[in-house]
C-alpha cells in the first residue's frame, strides 16, 4: 500500500505497542476478550476462504483466529501502527503490514471481513476511518467492530478507590482524541454508512481484584503513570488503587463493550 500521509499529520496512540509491559498488558486484554469475539467471529460466519483485515492487530491473537476459520484457501492481513509484537506470528494464510488506517488508503472492495477490537476509540478521525473500513468491504463483506464504552465504570455505585481514580485517570488521554462514549453510537453509524442486516449486542463487563481484567487495568494504569501528566496527589491514588485491584476479592465495573456488525450492501 502507498502511504499518502498529510504533512501536518503525525500518528499517535495512547497506548503504544512500544511500551516496555505492552506485550503483557495486551495479553491480559486477549484473556478477557478473546473468549467474546471468538463467538462475535462464529456468529457472522467467518469461513473457509475468506479474506479478512485484522486492524489495530496488537499481540495478534484475533488474526490467529482468523486464520484458523479461514483455513489455507483464505487469507488475513494483520495491520498496526507497531506490528513488533506479530513478529513471531509464522502462519501460511497470515500478511503483517506495518499501517496507518488514518493516513493510508485501504484497498477497495477486497475483503469479506473487516475486524477492529478497542482500536477506534483511540483515534480522533474514527469517523473518517470507519468510512474507509465500508469502501474496503467487498459486496456483501461484513463489518465487525467491537469497541468499549467507558461510561459504565464512572456511574456510581460502587465508590472507593476505583471509582475515584475513573474521574481522573483517562482525563489527558480524552484530552488527546480517546473517546470514551463512541462505542455508543455505532449502531446510527453503520446504519448511516449504508450497511444491511446490522446487529448490535451489549454487555456489562464486570471483574474481581486479583483477575485478568484487574491485571489489565493495573498495567494499563501503570502505563499512564509513565506516559501521561498527573498531580503528585493523583499518582499516588492511582497507585493505591492499582495495589487494591492486585488483591482478590473486590468487585467492579469496567465498562461496555459494544459490538456492531453490518453487510455492504450487494449491487444488483
Amino acid at each position: 500500500m502507498t502511504a499518502t500521509p498529510e504533512t501536518d499529520y503525525t500518528p499517535a496512540y495512547t497506548l503504544d505497542n512500544q511500551w516496555r509491559a505492552a506485550r503483557e498488558r495486551l495479553g491480559t486484554l486477549e484473556l478477557c476478550f478473546d473468549p467474546l469475539t471468538r463467538r462475535h467471529l462464529d456468529a457472522v460466519g467467518v469461513g473457509a476462504g475468506w479474506h479478512c483485515l485484522e486492524v489495530g492487530a496488537g499481540a495478534g491473537s484475533v488474526a490467529r483466529m482468523l486464520c484458523e476459520l479461514v483455513g489455507p484457501d483464505g487469507g488475513v492481513l494483520a495491520v498496526d501502527l507497531e506490528p513488533a509484537l506479530l513478529a513471531d506470528l509464522s502462519l501460511p494464510n497470515l500478511e503483517v503490514r506495518r499501517h496507518d488506517v488514518v493516513a493510508e488508503p485501504l484497498p477497495e472492495a477486497a475483503f469479506d471481513l473487516i475486524h477492529t477490537r478497542a482500536v477506534l476509540m483511540h483515534i480522533p478521525q474514527r469517523d473518517q476511518v470507519l468510512a474507509s473500513l465500508v469502501r474496503a468491504l467487498r459486496p456483501g463483506g461484513v463489518l465487525l467492530l467491537e469497541e468499549l464504552d467507558l461510561t459504565p465504570g464512572f456511574a456510581p455505585p460502587p465508590d472507593g478507590l476505583f471509582r475515584r481514580t475513573l474521574d481522573f485517570v483517562y482525563r489527558p488521554v480524552i484530552a488527546a482524541g480517546v473517546d470514551p462514549a463512541w462505542a455508543a453510537s455505532l449502531p446510527v453509524l453503520l446504519e448511516s454508512a449504508g450497511l444491511v442486516d446490522r446487529g448490535t449486542t451489549r454487555e456489562l463487563m464486570t471483574f474481581t481484584g486479583g483477575s485478568p481484567m484487574a491485571e489489565f487495568h493495573r498495567i494499563t494504569w501503570l502505563q499512564f503513570l509513565e506516559t501521561q501528566p498527573y498531580s503528585e496527589a493523583e499518582r499516588m491514588l492511582i497507585e493505591m488503587a492499582r495495589a487494591e485491584l492486585a488483591l482478590p476479592g473486590g468487585q467492579y465495573v469496567a465498562w461496555d463493550m459494544v459490538t456492531a456488525w453490518g453487510h455492504r450492501p450487494i449491487d444488483h
